[in-house]
């Protein structure tokens, strides 16, 4: 191979690599398109977020931290720090943890929905336990951590996601989640950087059928350009949420 031919290979190469280097840079920057994580799934569309309703629900971040208190013995039993999701999008459980000494967690384990009160209006939740010890609740007997779907998640696998249109450039941050007052997951909170505004919108929560399963690394959209996605979602008034469930 003459000189000239070897040099062209060469740049040739070196000018693919570069490529291939910027483009995964570009990938690993929130506003920036990754087709890798693109997800080409059917157009769902949802009915778009009927403002009274949504506003009657509760924030899923107010209930995170809260205490835990056991209606039988009396006693504060842990602390909620997290929400199980079940495969239709409605609360089926709470993660719980127990603190032992230095804030230590002492156990975690997970209650059923069904024997949870929120306590509205007052400071923390009460519970019925199905077991005179909490201690010995299962803290997998759902199906969270099965790899097909449709199955059942946990809140914290959307909270603090990055969220992304379907051309795989970001849109914002999964920030909180709004829940109806029997418990089904209706929207999803997602906060805008500063330099687009800073606005939170509200999307609805159209579950595993959209571009989105619990699995991925982000919370995908169902639209393409973030004027779509602007027009769609509700702009977020926090002051009139009632939070009447808390």
């Amino acid at each position: 191979m003459r000189f000239q031919e070897l040099a062209k290979v060469v740049t040739s190469a070196l000018g693919l690599y570069g490529f291939s280097v910027c483009a995964g840079l570009a990938q690993d920057q929130p506003g920036a398109a990754n087709p890798l994580v693109t997800r080409q799934g059917a157009d769902t569309q949802a009915k778009p977020l009927e403002p009274d309703l949504f506003y009657r629900g509760w924030r899923a971040r107010l209930l995170l931290g809260q205490p835990v208190t056991d209606r039988h013995a009396d006693q504060q039993i842990g602390t909620v720090r997290d929400i199980i999701v079940d495969a239709n999008g409605r609360a089926a459980a709470l993660v719980v943890e127990s603190s032992g000494p230095v804030y230590l967690p002492q156990a975690v384990y997970r209650i059923p929905w069904k024997n949870i009160d929120l306590t509205p209006y007052r400071s923390g939740l009460v519970v019925d336990p199905p077991s005179r010890d909490p201690h010995r609740f299962g803290l997998f007997p759902g199906s969270e951590s099965v790899d097909t779907l449709p199955r059942e998640f946990r809140l914290s696998e959307i909270l603090g996601d990055y969220a992304r249109l379907r051309t795989g450039y970001g849109y914002g941050i999964v920030t909180d989640a709004i829940f109806t007052l029997d418990g089904r997951l209706s929207a999803v909170l997602v906060s805008r950087h500063a330099a687009s505004g800073g606005q939170t919108m509200a999307f609805p929560f159209l579950g595993t059928q959209g571009p989105w399963d619990p699995g991925m690394s982000y919370y995908g959209l169902p639209f393409v350009t973030d004027r779509q996605a602007d027009a769609a979602g509700l702009k977020v008034d926090p002051h009139r949420f009632n939070d009447a469930a808390l």
